[in-house]
This record gives structure tokens, sequence and C-alpha cells, in this order.
């Protein structure tokens, strides 16, 4: 055999196996590297709406009572009741009590042809005009006034209350001047008026005393 051809055999069987050695080889290290895992395509997921706070329920209202349309009409500051008595109730207190005021005062009663009711010790006042009768008490407990009009040897007088009793509302609702005149001139004196509840009175007031009594005449 030519010895030329017994090397290329030989050149040809080497670089065979050179190739099988080759393809082995890659196909071991292919082998040994850990295969990567593949992730799932991701899913589109539509973010989550934060949950929307629901108010709180308020309350409900009170309920409100509702108003009256007809009130009472309100009783005058003048008048106070006794059990089913009513009476018209005013004082003057004097400023400067003495034996000058307690004259004047006697002279005043007077005039107004006052009569003294010993066993009461008040001075009572009749105008057949106005319907009713005032009694002047003093202002003090127990309301028993001195007889002033016998002299200057009596006790000063340091105020007086001006009362009527009625039975017939009306008679004062009517015709007011006389309780307003006697005791406008008692203050007259010097002194200040109260009501019942020994508050201030102005002539404002009385005014407005003789404009109800003006309305309660042309009503009736």
């Amino acid at each position: 055999m030519d010895p030329v051809i017994g090397v290329l055999i030989i050149a040809g069987v080497a670089l065979l196996l050179a190739l099988i050695c080759l393809v082995a080889l890659l196909r071991s290290r292919r082998a040994r590297e850990p295969l990567a895992p593949t992730a799932p395509p991701a899913a589109a997921r539509t973010p989550a709406r934060p949950a929307t706070p629901v108010p709180p329920t308020p309350p409900a209202p009170e309920a409100v009572p509702a108003a009256t349309e007809e009130t009472p009409a309100p009783r005058h500051r003048f008048e106070v009741s006794s059990g089913s008595e009513i009476k018209q109730c005013l004082f003057v207190i004097l400023d400067w009590p003495g034996l000058d005021t307690n004259r004047r005062l006697a002279r005043l009663l007077k005039e107004y042809n006052a009569d003294y009711d010993a066993k009461f010790g008040v001075y009572k006042i009749r105008d057949p005009l106005a319907g009713y009768k005032l009694t002047i008490a003093n202002s003090s407990p127990p309301g028993t006034l001195p007889p002033i009009h016998e002299g200057d040897d009596q006790p000063i007088v340091h105020g007086v209350s001006i009362l009527i009793h009625f039975i017939n509302k009306r008679s004062v609702a009517r015709n007011p001047d006389t309780l307003i005149q006697i005791t406008q001139s008692i203050a007259a004196i010097g002194g200040h008026i109260l009501d019942a509840e020994r508050n201030a009175v102005s002539n404002e007031e009385f005014e407005l005393l003789r404009q109800q009594a003006q309305r309660a005449g042309s009503m009736n």
C-alpha cells in the first residue's frame, strides 16, 4: 500500500475523532448550564381604586315645637292679684321725709276729699266719675298711716302705697286718670314712683296706660 495513502487515511480518522470530541464537549458543557426560569407573561393588572369613605349619617334634627300664634296678653305691670281679687298697686317713696312733707301730704289728701279710716289706719278717696275707690296706706309694713291731718305731732311718713280694690276690672282700665293724677301729685311733693315689684315707673308708662284706656273705650 502506498505510504501516502496510508498517511491520508490516518489523518482523516484523526480529524473525525477530533470533531466527535468537540461535539461531545459542547454537549456536556450545555448540559451543565442551569436553565433560566421562564417567567410567565405578567398579566395586565388594573390598579385597585381606593375605597371611597362613606360619610357618616348626620343625626336627625330635634323636633322644635311650633310657635303658637296666640300668646296671652301681658298683664299690666301695675296690676297684682290676690286670689280672686284684683287690685292696682303703686308706691310713692318720699326722698326727704319730714314735717314739711307730712303737711303737704295732709293738704293734698284734703284736696281730694280723702276720709281717714281710723280702724285700718288708711285714707280712702272715692271718685264717682272714675267708678272706683283708692286706698292710701303706708308703704312700710304694717301699712297703717297716722292721722297726719290732725296736726304736726304725728309720726313722719316715709312713703305711701296707692291701692285700688275693684270687682270690675274695666273701671280702672277705662278711667286711669284718677289713679295717675293722685300718684303723680304725691310724687310731686318730693318722691319717686314704683310699681308693685318696686321698679321705677316713668311718665311714658303712665301715658301708655292712658292710651290703652282710650283703645279699650273705643272698642266698647
